[in-house]
């Protein structure tokens, strides 16, 4: 039997074969277009993963480089003319790679000599050696909250029977409210018992133009006699007053689930986070937990618009166009106290007022506080301080001599130099903000304070902003915020 071979067909089984080949070619070839595609994004990625780990990556390379030249302790020591330190802890200095014995934080390397870049809200930086803080008789003392209050003598006459005038200064006036309790006590130099009062009224004498406060005394049996010159003593506490009045004053309970310790970054206080990460100013910088106090708490809010606050996160600003609100720290102060320091640690320099605190054993960072009435030998602070932290209180002002005197030895850290309001021209305005570029040229505050930087394209030029809110700002007047942008 044959067959004719123009009749004969193709099986499916003699079809497989070929459709396998055209199959494998096409898989073949979509793999190889992922590989020409994806190379470039995998380059990209590495690239970024090496730059954000740069410093940890260099230690384990000097470590293992080290290793295999020497084999032994004594090969893992730096480089010629470099040296580790820590950046939260800048006088934990090591020859070797490691991590800090403080804060557990990997150690940097440097060049010797380098600058240290200082934290915000560090002016300067002082690091002295124990023979010198002996010689120099330094003593230090604890920042704690105290029932505090302005003490003020007012000098009257006795009118009427037991009704007494005494004139209020200027600077006093303040301090002295209707309802204070007073002493009353003659001005005669002898030391008499006080007779106890109240004042009653407070007011202004369009006659004399001056200011008169009026007392009643509620002890008959110590009333002195008409026209008897005295002195009144009243005391306000500080609590009471602006801007200590307005600070958090009543702890709130803990609840479930709520933050006891937030990420910081050790060189730029205003960056917190929730997270572990890298600081959105400076990404070489790897934020560090940092415990809360037991007077503080976190809560979340809005910088550019501190009326925007949220007890949780997640929340979000409208104003800013739906910006997420930011965490921060807030310490309340126990009911009647604020927070003071000596009177003897505080330097006063004319345009700030400059304590020296005491960050480690030696080294005393300038840190500006924001300080009330001297109220005898303590000053109130209303912010640059924490309690817990130690100030110098003797020799303070042997260490501002020193950092003036000697700026070389505050110097050798990155940042030792005059600030704005040492300006003498007054010049450090919306220019300066705009050429500095941590700064957001918009608002002035540091870029990552209200999270990520957002950057914007202007006219071909990318300017980085602290949050989308102050887009339109630039936008809308472009020539405000930048040095040399012509109005449109």
């Amino acid at each position: 039997m044959t067959h004719d071979p123009a009749t004969i067909t193709e099986s499916p089984m003699m079809e497989s074969p070929s459709r396998l080949k055209r199959f494998t070619r096409v898989i073949l070839l979509a793999v190889r277009t992922l590989q020409v595609r994806l190379r470039f994004i995998l380059i990209l990625a590495a690239a970024f993963a090496v730059v954000g780990r740069w410093d940890t990556l260099r230690n384990y390379v000097d470590r293992w480089m080290s290793g295999l030249v020497g084999g032994g302790d004594a090969s893992r020591s730096a480089p010629p003319n470099s040296e580790y330190f820590c950046p939260m802890d800048p006088a934990v200095v090591s020859t070797w790679p490691g991590k800090c014995d403080i804060c557990n934080m990997a150690l940097v390397r440097r060049k010797v000599g380098d600058a240290a870049p200082l934290p915000s809200g560090v002016l300067a930086r002082m690091q002295l050696s124990p023979y010198r803080i002996q010689l120099a008789g330094i003593q230090t003392a604890l920042v704690e909250y105290r029932p505090v209050a302005r003490e003020v003598a007012l000098s009257g006459i006795v009118r009427d029977e037991g009704l007494v005038r005494c004139r209020v200064l200027e600077s006093d006036r303040p301090f002295v409210v209707a309802g204070q309790a007073a002493e009353v006590t003659v001005d005669d130099g002898a030391r008499q018992p006080a007779a106890k009062g109240k004042v009653i009224a407070v007011a202004v004498d369009p006659r004399e133009s001056r200011t008169n406060a009026e007392i009643r005394l509620d002890e008959p049996g110590r009333m002195p006699a008409s026209g008897t010159r005295v002195v009144a003593t009243v005391r306000r506490p500080v609590a009471e007053l602006e801007p200590f009045r307005s600070l958090p004053s009543d702890l709130p309970p803990l609840v479930k689930g709520e933050l006891l310790a937030v990420y910081a970054c050790p060189r730029h206080a205003e960056v917190l986070a929730s997270d572990r990460g890298r600081c959105p100013v400076d990404r070489n910088d790897e934020l560090q937990r940092r415990p809360l106090l037991a007077n503080q708490r976190v809560r979340w809010w809005c910088p550019m618009h501190p009326n925007i606050t949220a007890e949780k996160s997640g929340a979000s600003c409208e104003a800013c166009g739906g910006m997420t609100l930011i965490p921060r720290i807030i310490t309340y102060r126990p009911r009647g106290e604020v927070l003071t320091v000596p009177e003897s640690a505080v330097v006063d320099t004319g345009n700030r007022a400059v304590v020296f605190v005491e960050g480690m054993p030696g080294m005393f960072d300038s840190v500006e506080i924001v300080a009330g009435p001297r109220c005898g030998d303590v000053y109130p602070v209303a912010s640059g301080l924490e309690p817990g932290q130690r100030v110098a209180t003797r020799g303070a002002f042997l260490l501002d001599a020193e950092t003036r005197l000697n700026p070389g030895l505050a110097a050798g850290y990155f940042g030792a130099s005059r600030g704005a309001r040492d300006d003498p021209a007054g010049k450090a305005g919306e220019s300066r903000k705009a050429a500095d570029p941590g700064v957001c040229p918009v608002s002035g505050k540091p870029l990552g304070s209200m999270g990520p930087p957002v950057s914007v394209t202007i006219d071909g030029q990318t300017v980085p902003l602290c949050c989308k809110g102050c887009e339109a700002r630039l936008r809308a007047s472009p020539e405000k915020y930048l040095p040399g942008k012509q109005p449109r």
